[in-house]
């Protein structure tokens, strides 16, 4: 058992009673209670196509999907509708090769990185899955098994976040670490798994961290701006977040896995919805991956579905 597991399932025994107890008080999914705003079905992508425990994904500027297909060591590649088109990568430890790999960036070139945990490695490939480069992702020479990646938009800056380790990596474009932050902890800039990250328009980088129930939000130079959220199962609080993801208009966008249920926080860090299907609360099944396109669709790796839903915002 490995040691986030472990600490999920302690801290699962720990709050199951009280967590039971304050849901059957509060009702989190009786809408009339909450702010919700509904979304819109568009199309459901990969029930056909033998996704495993997809766990993240992309858009690229074209609309084509690009999933982390984690249980089979692949990306899997559907059109803007939803129609499966090809896939890259097999299980192994080659270039172009994964082991459980769980997040992907694209970047301003249009250029994928993938964080292949088992690898212990980012591999950065073109958008017909041709390796460009790869690099071991380090920490005093220890493996970080880098859980996401995202990149900045001058393309200088590659943020990945180390779920062994429990830092944030700043690498170069040749691969080179420039900076790190993190370690084990509760406290501010400290981090209990990090997980799933995301980088707005104004420079900032959100990081899910997991067992500390918050999304934390920091300068590109790695300096704490803010916490989003926290443990709880009322509105504006978290009980296991997954995936974060931002619009164009600085809306910032946290799945609770656990729940099942996607919160939206506005540009100024404040709860501002929950999404919502016909006036109530829409729940998701185990919520990972969500993404956000320049069009303002919503895709959702509903990772024990083993698909990927993709919804309007309104």
């Amino acid at each position: 058992m490995t040691n986030e597991l472990k600490e999920a399932v302690k801290s699962r025994l720990l709050i199951t009673v009280l967590f039971m107890a304050q849901l059957m008080l509060t009702q989190y999914v009786v809408a009339d209670d909450i702010p919700v705003k509904n979304i819109d079905y568009i199309f459901i992508a990969g029930e056909q196509e033998g996704l495993s425990l997809p766990t993240d994904l992309v858009v690229d500027g074209s609309g084509q999907i690009y999933v982390v297909d984690s249980g089979n060591d692949r990306i899997a590649i559907f059109s803007e509708d939803g129609e499966y088109l090809r896939s890259f990568g097999q299980t192994g430890k080659l270039p172009g090769q994964f082991s459980g790999p769980v997040g992907i960036a694209i970047d301003s070139q249009q250029r994928l990185l993938v964080a292949d945990k088992g690898n212990n490695r980012i591999q950065i490939f073109d958008l017909r899955g041709n390796v460009i480069k790869t690099f071991e992702t380090l920490f005093k020479s220890k493996a970080v098994n880098p859980v996401d990646v995202v990149v900045s938009k001058d393309g200088k800056r590659i943020y990945v976040t180390g779920n062994k380790t429990h830092n944030v990596m700043v690498y170069g474009s040749n691969g080179k670490l420039l900076h790190h932050w993190g370690g084990e902890g509760s406290a501010k800039s400290l981090f209990r798994y990090p997980a799933t990250a995301a980088l707005s328009d104004r420079g900032l980088l959100y990081i899910v961290d997991v067992l500390n129930t918050r999304v934390q939000a920091f300068d590109e130079k790695g300096k704490h701006v803010i916490n989003v959220g926290g443990w709880g199962v009322l509105q504006g609080q978290l009980f296991r977040p997954k995936g974060v993801a931002l619009d164009s208009s600085g809306n910032i966008y946290v799945g609770d896995s656990y729940m099942g249920v996607i919160q939206v926080f506005d540009s100024n860090h404040r709860f501002s919805h929950v999404l919502g299907d016909g006036g109530d609360v829409k729940t998701f099944s185990t919520p990972a991956g969500i993404f956000v396109d320049a069009r303002n669709r919503l895709y959702v790796a509903e990772m024990l579905e083993n698909q990927v839903s993709v919804y309007q915002l309104r």
